[in-house]
């Protein structure tokens, strides 16, 4: 048989050559990079999402009919990334609660549900307080006052003032709440820190449904997340973003690393409306 000699090639040849080329070696390259993911020890090698990315060329030599050809590569995206990506995004929600008076004591966290400030949090902590001081991670500090209870998730919302203690405006930053429930083994993120940000991380191990008349039950979603880095009003999210849970008392009765789904801060949480500058009652 004849060698072909490349330089005697057409141009149309030449150019399925270096596309045949082409799909070969990404083929290789990515045969090679989950060889390489699945071999790699358990404790360097994090759950990762493969995404498949479809880049659609159109190839037109001359004289010739347009011919579309779509390649493919695989994108590793490290589930660390993903975390700290959530953790980014949900920060600026968390609201830090403390007593009232002269010598602020802490009680627990919080979340921002929309953009006039209205917060959720753990009603044990309140007790039979009508009002709490809120604390975010910059330093802004805001009265805040309950405007409902929820007994079935002990969850307590509360709307701040429409300015800070010195005077300020506040730019509120609401977090995106899941509609849906998490499913077993899903990554999630809690949020805590009395004085700093800290983060744990786990997943779901169970999901413990309530007896209630609420229809759908509540759902405590139960973690692997140890139980003493759990706060009153502690903040489950997952990878997106998204807050998925809060603890409450109902929650840690059932579980101390257990979170009221976030379900039920959608159905119970009052219809917010801009506050007026609140004074304490005399």
């Amino acid at each position: 048989m004849q060698a072909m000699d490349i330089e005697h090639l057409s141009k149309s040849q030449i150019i399925l050559l270096t596309l045949l080329v082409s799909f070969v070696t990404s083929i290789a390259t990515g045969i090679v990079t989950v060889s390489l993911m699945e071999q790699a020890p358990p404790s360097i090698a994090q759950s990762v999402n493969r995404i498949v990315e479809r880049t659609v060329e159109k190839v037109v030599p001359g004289g010739q009919t347009a011919s579309v050809i779509t390649r493919e590569k695989t994108v590793v995206i490290k589930e660390s990334d993903l975390i700290s990506q959530a953790v980014e995004r949900v920060n600026p929600s968390i609201a830090r609660l403390y007593t009232s008076n002269a010598e602020p004591m802490f009680l627990g966290f919080g979340v921002v549900l929309d953009v006039y400030g209205a917060i959720a949090s753990d009603s044990n902590i309140l007790g039979d307080s009508a009002d709490a001081t809120i604390i975010f991670s910059d330093g802004t500090r805001v009265r805040a006052f309950v405007t409902a209870r929820d007994a079935s998730s002990d969850i307590a919302f509360l709307q701040p003032a429409t300015t800070t203690t010195d005077g300020k405006a506040v730019v509120w930053k609401p977090a995106t709440i899941a509609t849906q429930e998490p499913v077993l083994g899903q990554t999630v993120i809690a949020f805590s820190g009395k004085t700093i940000s800290r983060i744990a991380d786990g997943i779901v191990t169970a999901l413990i449904p309530r007896e209630s008349a609420d229809v759908p039950p509540l759902v405590v979603i139960d973690t692997n997340i140890p139980g003493d880095t759990t706060f009153p009003g502690t903040v489950l999210a997952n990878t997106d973003g998204q807050i998925i849970g809060v603890s409450t008392g109902v929650s840690r009765g059932s579980s101390l690393s257990g979170y009221i789904s976030s379900p039920a801060l959608i159905r119970s949480a009052p219809v917010s409306e801009p506050a007026l500058d609140k004074k304490p009652a005399q």
